[in-house]
């Protein structure tokens, strides 16, 4: 996607990742999981929540392979809980594409 002439933005945005989970069935949630965070949730009961503020963590609940929390690794930065995920090492951009691409079942993460 090229934007104003030669720049190029990279990764999924959050419009586009918001627009991808729809077509997977996804739907803002009634209740959301806390005021700082947008939850989404389908018709099988898992609801995936993303931070407003920042994009380095998702959460997923619910009955399915790859619920758990995904925290992206920066850096020597430890990660102390939740699953590490170097996004590059998917051949990933972001981890908005990392919680996709789980949703998808296009990557698996152990």
């Amino acid at each position: 996607m090229k934007l104003n002439g030669n720049k190029r933005k990279t990764g999924l945005t959050r419009k586009q990742f918001f627009a991808r989970m729809r077509k997977l069935g996804f739907k803002k949630a009634h209740l959301q999981m806390t005021r700082v965070a947008i939850t989404y949730r389908n018709d099988a009961g898992v609801s995936v929540t993303v931070p407003k503020g920042h994009e380095q963590t998702f959460h997923i609940l619910g009955d399915c392979n790859y619920n758990g929390i995904y925290t992206e690794v920066i850096g020597d930065r430890p990660i102390n809980w939740g699953t590490p995920v170097v996004p590059s090492n998917l051949g990933m951009d972001n981890m908005l594409e990392v919680c996709l691409g789980l949703c998808e079942g296009e990557i698996l993460l152990a």
